[in-house]
C-alpha cells in the first residue's frame, strides 16, 4: 500500500507517491494506490462511532496488506492532518508486524526530518516496522526530476520494504 498524504494530482506528493507505487509495480508488487481523499472518512473529533462503515472498510483495506509506504510532505513539523486522520482510525491489529517505508517532502530536506520522525512514531504506536532507509526529499527535486542521488535513496527503501516482506510474509 502506497499512501499519499495529499490527494491533488499537481502536489509534489502525490506525483512522488505515483511513482514510488511505479517502483513497487516494477517489482511484481500488487499496489493499492491511497490518498485521504479516497478512504472518505470524516474527521476523527472523538465523536465518530467505532463501528462506521467507511472506518471498517478501511480497516479491512490496511489488514488485507502487510507492506507499506507512507508520503507526506512536512507540515508544521509533521505530517498532514488528512493523513493522521487514516491512521486515527485504526487499532493495532490490522497493521500489527507491517513494514513501513517513510518518505517526507519539505521546502529542504533536512527540515523533513522532523515528519520522519513523527510519522515513524505513529507507524511503530500501530505495532508495525519501520524500514531504517527513511527519505527526507526536497519537494523542488521531485518538481525538476529526481537526480541520481535521491532516486537511489527512494529505490533503496523501496527495495528494502519489499525484500522485506517477502522475507516475512512469503
Amino acid at each position: 500500500m502506497v499512501v499519499s498524504a495529499i490527494s491533488r494530482e499537481s502536489s509534489t506528493c502525490y506525483v512522488l507517491a505515483r511513482h514510488i507505487a511505479d517502483l513497487c509495480a516494477q517489482r511484481d508488487v500488487e499496489v493499492d494506490f491511497v490518498t485521504p481523499g479516497d478512504v472518505g472518512l470524516p474527521v476523527n473529533d472523538g465523536t465518530i462511532p467505532d463501528d462506521l462503515p467507511a472506518a471498517r472498510a478501511w480497516q479491512a483495506r490496511v489488514d488485507a496488506v502487510h507492506c507499506h509506504i507512507w508520503v507526506s510532505p512536512e507540515y508544521h513539523s509533521g505530517m498532514t492532518g488528512g493523513m493522521k486522520n487514516l491512521f486515527d482510525f485504526l487499532p493495532k491489529e490490522p497493521m500489527a508486524c507491517d513494514i513501513v517505508g517513510l518518505v517526507a517532502l519539505a521546502g529542504g530536506g533536512m527540515a523533513a526530518l522532523n515528519t520522519l520522525n513523527g510519522m515513524s512514531v505513529v507507524a511503530r504506536s500501530l505495532g508495525a516496522w519501520v524500514a531504517p532507509e527513511m527519505c527526507a526529499v526536497n519537494s523542488n527535486e521531485v518538481r525538476a526530476g529526481l537526480d541520481e542521488r535521491a532516486a537511489g535513496r527512494i529505490t533503496a527503501m523501496v527495495d528494502s520494504v519489499i525484500d522485506m516482506g517477502r522475507r516475512v510474509y512469503t
